[in-house]
């Protein structure tokens, strides 16, 4: 009964950690610094994404995100983009896509929360905000 109710406190707190997971790390090449609070997280492929990580890249850096709900999102050299909001619960009907380029480029293509609620989805950058008509599009900020 004991190890049941063990393996069962592990699971519980393994699912809580993973909801904290937004996006993972799908390709990285060249100087990328993961910004998580007040830590320098290592950048590296296969790692995950947390709602507020900050992501700076150097002048070759490049980075290729797959986010829970199958958005894609490249950050191309010397940018900055952080992760404002993302929820993704379509059993509960909650949806959230926020994020921020303050400087450089990004190529982004819709996953199921710009399907399922289109309003929910704003990219940002410093001199506006992308309007998201389509599923695909490619932004400089400067």
């Amino acid at each position: 009964m004991k190890v049941k109710l063990f393996t069962f406190a592990i699971l519980i707190a393994a699912s809580v950690i993973a909801s904290d997971e937004v996006a993972l790390i799908k390709s990285i090449q060249g100087d990328v610094i993961l910004k998580r609070g007040k830590e320098i997280v290592p950048a590296q492929k296969g790692g995950v994404l947390l709602e507020h990580d900050i992501i700076q890249t150097g002048t070759k850096g490049l980075i290729g995100l797959s986010f829970l709900d199958g958005t894609l999102l490249s950050v191309g050299p010397k940018s900055l983009l952080e992760i404002d909001e993302y929820l993704f619960a379509p059993s509960r009907k909650k949806f959230a896509f926020d994020v921020t380029l303050h400087k450089g480029t990004a190529a982004f293509e819709s996953g199921r929360i710009g399907k399922l609620a289109p309003e929910k989805v704003h990219f940002k950058i410093s001199q506006g905000i992308v309007g998201i008509r389509g599923t695909k599009f490619v932004v400089e900020a400067e």
